[in-house]
């Protein structure tokens, strides 16, 4: 087993994803992929992920060859796990599926499952919309004035909508909605990212962790 290096190529695109959890800037080969990281980063069940983790060989129609799985995975309920992404329409033919069982199976071998995603699990909106809003604001390294305050006004009330943030603050809008995505992002507090695109009418409470 090897790591293999990511080079630019005429026919790969290379996309370059900045982890604050993982502390870390990633280089992954499709766009899917880079959405891919936008899940793991702020899943509160990964762990740890990494791309293009190692490569191992494995057998098909009596050839040894080589695969590196796009992602290794380190989360809280299934342990370690390789991941690999591809578009749905990719995954269909029965010569994939015959030699990525076998992948599969020599994944196993070395303790580890090898799960199949696609742009069905992935593409999900909104939430990715919400991760990659959230992303935009990660970069801080340290809390503001305005957000040791804001944590102050959640804590009383419990559950507030942001638009009550902002009437009970003699700040702007823009202020105070970017102050709250850099404390959602750094898992400060939490907001519903499934069922809704962010907005001043959503709903922040204090995180559990």
């Amino acid at each position: 087993m090897y790591r293999r290096n990511i080079k630019h190529s005429s026919v790969n695109n290379i996309f370059k994803f900045a982890s604050q959890k993982m502390k870390t800037v990633f280089t992954v080969e499709s766009f899917l992929e880079f959405d891919t990281c936008f899940h793991f980063e702020y899943s509160p069940d990964v762990i740890s992920f990494e791309a293009q983790p190692l490569t191992f060989k494995y057998q098909f129609d009596d050839k040894v060859r080589r695969y590196t799985p796009d992602f290794l995975v380190t989360d809280k309920k299934y342990g370690e796990r390789f991941i690999e992404v591809k578009p749905s329409n990719r995954t269909i033919n029965e010569e994939f599926r015959l030699e990525f069982s076998l992948k599969q199976k020599q994944s196993l071998i070395l303790g580890k499952p090898l799960i199949l995603v696609t742009e069905k699990q992935i593409r999900i909106n909104p939430i990715l919309n919400n991760l990659k809003l959230l992303h935009r604001y990660s970069g801080f390294q340290s809390l503001t004035p305005l957000q040791y305050k804001l944590l102050e006004i959640i804590k009383s009330f419990g559950m507030v909508r942001i638009v009550q943030i902002i009437q009970s603050e003699s700040v702007t809008e823009g202020e105070v909605l970017a102050s709250i995505l850099g404390l959602i992002s750094h898992g400060f507090i939490d907001t519903d990212l499934i069922n809704s695109d962010i907005n001043m009418q959503s709903k922040v409470w204090l995180s559990n962790v």
